[in-house]
């Protein structure tokens, strides 16, 4: 099953349904669907870029996805 799009959500009959019940306008919920994702996006930018640190010997690199994980994993 794909993930639906912000328009899709925003006109979806049942989400409108519960925003209406909840009194939550198309802008508020708007603001916190695109809140929510560039969180996400920034958690996942960190977690890519912390597969090399500074403070690490940058040549002691991992050799396959299982160290990453490993390190990762820590």
């Amino acid at each position: 099953m794909r993930d639906m799009t912000m328009s899709e959500i925003l006109s979806d009959p049942l989400i409108r349904q519960l925003m209406r019940a909840d009194r939550v306008s198309l802008d508020v919920l708007a603001t916190l669907l695109r809140d929510a994702a560039e969180r996400v996006d920034a958690q996942a930018n960190k977690s890519m870029t912390a597969v090399v640190r500074p403070d690490h010997n940058n040549n002691a690199l991992p050799k396959s996805l299982g160290e990453v994980m490993q390190t990762e994993a820590v």
